[in-house]
């Protein structure tokens, strides 16, 4: 990392945590501890946490002995049989064993838990939540709770933020997948965000944010979204008085003259922020995103001039 603080450095700051072993990379476990050595190698300072899902923890656990230093990890949590919080508790159980046997070699920092689609309007869902988030507070530094978006989602979105901020966790947002309808529109992101940030709720992103810019993929034929567009809309929304429309603008815009990130502000259009508001903003809101590629992040930003 640059010695001096700089906007740019706040902006990109342990923004990607690396996904290596999730789609469409789908790494073996050999592949994915490789790329994650090779993203900490190139630019350590902007990698942040090894992605691995619960079931895979003994696996991961086998590569890491000859690590000089502790793993940060993000743990992906399955579905658990029968009821939702009361299933998460017995298997919190399971998986402490494994987080024990792990100490040395990696930290425990974040759990991502999908809200299954049919508890999004129970009126427990807080309740829920916070059951969750007790069970695996004592194994993780925080939990986060990645939202659903249904066909009622202008309903029960603000419902799971409003009851994710109630259990004293974060919020997670999917913004791809393999199939077209896994990807939420501008305005569904924009409003994730704006509700997000009203709210005082940190959030993380993930799937689909490999390039900087909204852009056009013809396979699977949708428009992705960028990663630099989400985590601009982020600081702004954070730093400024900007509402939807305007937060969908930005979700939306594919023009690379639309930005400027240099050491001194962060540009969109004619909105512009400094070191010190996106440093908030990344501390307090954008907790970063997931990304099964590093490589293809950094390649862009430095074709952009941004990095």
């Amino acid at each position: 990392m640059e010695s001096e603080s700089t906007a740019r450095t706040a902006f990109l700051y342990g923004l990607i945590d690396y996904a290596g072993l999730f789609p469409p990379e789908s790494r073996d476990m050999a592949g994915a501890v490789e790329g994650y050595r090779d993203a900490r190698a190139l630019q350590s300072w902007m990698v942040n946490r090894f992605i691995c899902p619960d079931g895979r923890l003994e696996e991961l656990a086998g590569y890491l002995g000859a690590e000089p230093d502790a793993w940060p990890l993000a743990v992906t949590i399955s579905p658990p049989f029968g009821e939702w919080s009361k299933g998460i508790a017995d298997d919190a159980r399971s998986l402490a064993v494994e987080v024990l046997a792990m100490r040395d070699v990696a930290r425990f920092e974040l759990a991502e838990v999908r809200i299954p689609p049919d508890l999004v309007a129970e009126p427990a869902l807080s309740a829920m939540l916070a059951s969750v988030r007790t069970s695996l507070g004592a194994l993780f530094d925080w939990v986060l709770f990645e939202i659903s978006l249904s066909d009622d989602w202008v309903a029960t979105l603000p419902i799971q933020l409003q009851a994710i901020k109630e259990s004293g966790t974060g919020a997670k947002i999917r913004c791809g997948g393999l199939a077209v309808e896994d990807f939420p529109t501008a305005e569904q992101v924009a409003t994730f965000v704006s509700i997000a940030v009203r709210l005082g709720v940190p959030f993380k992103a993930t799937a689909g944010l490999h390039h900087p810019l909204h852009h056009w993929d013809a396979d699977p034929g949708v428009m992705r979204h960028g990663f630099l567009n989400l985590t601009g809309a982020a600081i702004l929304a954070k730093s400024l008085d900007i509402g939807i429309a305007e937060l969908t603008e930005l979700i939306s815009e594919e023009s690379e003259a639309g930005f400027e990130l240099t050491d001194l502000t962060f540009r969109w259009r004619h909105r512009v922020v400094t070191m010190a508001e996106i440093q908030n903003a990344r501390t307090e809101v954008m907790l970063g995103y997931g990304s099964c590629s590093f490589t293809e992040p950094v390649a862009d930003l430095v074709e952009l001039g941004m990095l």
